[in-house]
């Protein structure tokens, strides 16, 4: 794994923390399709793990404005990861003050996004944030198992402390950071928009796991709750990106900035 430098729009600067990465299964993303891997290993060989597997990377980003710090996703936490690290970086948070942020955007509750909200007995993980999460997810997972790999819990206990916040609409939780519902992996997946001084990055939350969902966004992952609502909301949103210019920043792919050219993903310069 390679360092990510950060990402900048108008004054923001986007930073990744990488926990690591597992080894899953190429042909269980997309099982009813014939897709071509060894051209999209050719095209994007950092993606990839081997011939059978594709490199499943937890990011979360740190968003630094000239008034706020905030978090987006916060990687798995006490949840592990969903399969066993091929790599993992144990100190990805060191070099972050969590008593710093002020503010923790979900983009939904599945445990790779949401786990690290919370630690030992559930208590937040970021002591003086106000964590934000569409209300749509938190009625879908209420009646979740306990094994499932989903932060209900977690976020329940944040609900009962006052610091979680369920606005439903789309609005900035701070001057240039924006929350965008886009359900369809989850009923209240978000993307998350950072935008300052007419430059925009688009932070995709899991609308994306796989590079050729870009060029072929009409194909849904696997993992989608409504797979049809998530190819819309995809199909809006990458649109709404390339037509604006704005840059990507993608959970899963090793290599998370880059922009849409021509219909396909150019990761940023390393």
């Amino acid at each position: 794994m390679t360092h990510v430098a950060p990402a900048h729009v108008g004054r923001c600067e986007i930073r990744t923390v990488c926990e690591g990465f597992a080894a899953l299964p190429t042909a269980q993303e997309f099982p009813e399709l014939t897709v071509d891997w060894t051209a999209e290993r050719r095209a994007y060989p950092w993606a990839y793990h081997g011939v059978q597997a594709w490199a499943w990377h937890v990011h979360a980003f740190v968003v630094e404005t000239p008034d706020a710090t905030i978090v987006v996703d916060t990687g798995v936490g006490p949840f592990g990861p969903y399969r066993p690290w091929e790599h993992s970086n144990a100190d990805a948070w060191d070099k972050e003050d969590l008593d710093a942020i002020t503010h923790v955007a979900l983009t939904h509750l599945h445990a790779d996004h949401a786990g690290g909200i919370a630690g030992a007995e559930l208590e937040p993980r970021f002591t003086n944030a106000a964590y934000h999460l569409h209300p749509a997810d938190l009625r879908y997972f209420e009646g979740a198992d306990d094994d499932a790999y989903v932060a209900i819990r977690p976020a329940q206990r944040l609900r009962s402390l006052g610091a979680l916040r369920t606005v439903d609409t789309n609005h900035d939780i701070v001057p240039g950071v924006r929350l965008i519902h886009a359900p369809g992996h989850t009923p209240g997946h978000r993307a998350v928009l950072v935008h300052d001084r007419g430059e925009g990055l688009l932070l995709t939350g899991d609308l994306l796991h796989q590079p050729i969902q870009i060029t072929e966004r009409q194909w849904f992952s696997e993992h989608d709750e409504d797979p049809l609502l998530g190819v819309a909301s995809r199909r809006l949103l990458l649109w709404r990106a390339e037509s604006h210019g704005y840059r990507v920043g993608v959970s899963h792919f090793a290599e998370p900035f880059g922009s849409i050219e021509r219909g396909r993903w150019v990761a940023d310069p390393g």
